[in-house]
């Protein structure tokens, strides 16, 4: 038995800029290092209750891009942005068929690589190491 085993695009950096809350920004090299940095940040300054908001924009190798405000909460345990934005993609994935005419701020941003959103989130689902 043959396994097709497809390499998929790495993560070339991750940029994170905070809107609310103290004034920061970081550039980081993988998911794991933003998760460190994002964890920092809600110890350090995120409100007890509610939420900071923060850009987060994910450049992988061959450029395709990933956009979207997270939501920065002081009683999260532990930050994985991967398995968060392997949801996100999903969830984008799911509404296949449906075009929309504009996109609330809240929902991520990506590169159109498919012929419309719902087909370019499985395609980074399928070839992007989230």
């Amino acid at each position: 038995m043959e396994l097709d085993l497809i390499e998929k695009v790495d993560v070339s950096r991750v940029l994170i800029q905070r809107v609310d809350g103290p004034p920061s920004k970081a550039r980081v090299s993988s998911l794991d290092a933003a998760n460190a940095v994002l964890e920092r940040w809600a110890e350090d300054g995120a409100p007890e209750s509610g939420n900071d908001q923060c850009d987060l924009q994910i450049v992988f190798e061959d450029g395709f891009r990933y956009r979207e405000h997270y939501h920065l909460k002081k009683t999260q345990k532990r930050i994985s942005l991967a398995r968060h934005v392997r949801k996100r993609l999903t969830e984008l994935a799911g509404v296949k068929g449906k075009q929309k005419a504009a996109q609330p701020a809240d929902e991520p941003q990506i590169s159109l690589i498919g012929a419309n959103l719902a087909e370019s989130a499985q395609i980074a689902l399928d070839h992007y190491n989230i």
